[in-house]
């Protein structure tokens, strides 16, 4: 029985994927994994226009230090941002008063308007049919108009949540998108 359960443990772990790991992006301009296939998100939103005016900039929210350091190695963007970069950078430049808070959208409103124009890409989970969801959503923090929303199902009981099958996902349809928008 216990070499039973220790060989079941042993197939449920290898099947993993991994969890949180900074992948490059390939010849192909996508994320790759060498633990698993890589699925496909589904983009609700995808408007087209040039990211020119953010200037090469983008804050990331929502995804920790995983988020940041992923949208850094998909070297899309010159500056990358975030949460403690962004409080840095409103007490550097002295913003304090206009932008009192950057934790709500209205306070990354203010800060495009006082500071200078960036996307705003952030994480969210959402509900729909009792199902969880987790979205990336690219904004323009200016106006908050949704540019890009991305989306995959969280199977938490089956396929497991890891990066092949809910980060990578995301990244690689942002990725595309970002590239049909120069």
């Amino acid at each position: 029985m216990r070499l039973a359960f220790t060989l079941l443990l042993t197939l449920v772990l290898s099947a993993c994927g991994t969890q949180l790991k900074v992948a490059e992006v390939d010849a192909t301009g996508r994320l790759v994994s060498d633990k698993g296939t890589v699925t496909e998100a589904s983009v609700l939103q995808s408007r087209t226009g040039s990211l020119a005016r953010f200037n090469g900039a983008v804050y990331v929210s929502g995804g920790g230090e995983y988020g940041v350091n992923q949208m850094k190695a998909t070297r899309l963007f010159k500056d990358v941002y975030g949460y403690e970069d962004l409080q840095r950078l409103v007490v550097s430049r002295g913003l304090q008063e206009q932008v009192p808070s950057i934790s709500e959208p209205i306070g990354l409103s203010r800060l495009a308007k006082a500071y200078r124009p960036y996307l705003w890409v952030h994480f969210k989970r959402v509900t729909k049919d009792n199902k969880p969801y987790l979205q990336l959503v690219a904004s323009d923090p200016e106006n908050l108009d949704e540019l890009f929303v991305a989306e995959v199902h969280l199977d938490f009981v089956w396929a497991g949540v890891n990066d092949q099958n809910a980060r990578y996902p995301l990244f690689n349809a942002f990725i595309a998108w970002v590239r049909r928008n120069p």
